[in-house]
């Protein structure tokens, strides 16, 4: 039986109190169905655009079907790792507090071991009033274990990520979380895109977290202090043999 580890880096998604998560998974031999649900109690959609990614599991996406999505009249469709939803007539998705199938992942899996980590990255939401698709002001992860019928809750196994900033762009301050999976030193630097250092977040040992992560925040300033120009800097974490590089813009 395949063992599979959620992890949403919306890993899950939150646009204020509009959540979007993996709420649920079936899998039958290398074939697999993951339940995408939403609790919205904010203001109803009027469109979404995620990225799947399937990571060391090989995942391979061939559609999306059914759930709330499907029932407001939207089109869910999928290119490569992407899936966007939106609606030709001008239907919504409307608010609830009570947790609801936004649209259901059907792929398949090839994969190489018995676990693998998948996540959704980089939501974006719109309201019904939007001419374009609206970033998303907050972010969360949650890590959850798939025995093949259940997920389970428990601890689960560190390892190393660094996520998207959030939000991103930002103005005036920016949160990044990141958790390792040996401990040693830690080291997340943001540059500017000459690759001149501006800020030294991280330079610390830390050691894993076996549930959670640790979070850092930057305001926008460099190391004397002062506040830099409006842009675009990347940020880059360093632990042992672990090294890895995201993007964030800065807007005044």
């Amino acid at each position: 039986m395949k063992k599979i580890f959620l992890l949403v880096s919306l890993a899950s998604f939150t646009f204020a109190n509009i959540n979007v998560y993996i709420c649920d998974a079936v899998v039958d031999g290398d074939n697999v169905v993951f339940d995408i649900c939403i609790n919205n109690n904010i203001s109803d959609i009027g469109g979404f655009q995620f990225n799947f990614n399937g990571g060391e599991s090989n995942f391979s996406l061939s559609g999306a079907q059914g759930g709330i999505a499907a029932n407001s009249g939207f089109t869910v469709s999928t290119g490569g790792t992407t899936i966007l939803g939106f609606s030709f007539t001008g239907g919504t998705i409307p608010l609830s507090n009570e947790e609801q199938v936004l649209t259901q992942l059907v792929g398949t899996f090839n994969m190489n071991t018995d676990i693998a980590t998948i996540g959704i990255e980089g939501l974006v939401l719109s309201d019904p009033s939007a001419t374009d698709l609206g970033n998303v002001t907050d972010v969360y992860g949650e890590v959850s274990q798939w025995n093949g019928g259940n997920l389970l809750d428990g601890d689960h196994p560190a390892e190393y990520s660094l996520r998207e900033a959030y939000p991103n762009p930002f103005n005036p301050t920016t949160t990044i979380e990141y958790n390792i999976e040996n401990a040693g030193n830690v080291s997340i630097i943001v540059y500017d895109l000459l690759g001149r250092e501006i800020k030294e977040l991280v330079n610390d040992y830390k050691a894993p977290l076996n549930n959670g992560t640790y979070s850092i925040m930057w305001d926008g300033t460099n190391n004397s202090g002062n506040s830099v120009s409006s842009g675009m800097y990347i940020y880059r974490m360093i632990s042992n043999d672990f090294t890895k590089t995201h993007r964030l813009t800065l807007m005044k």
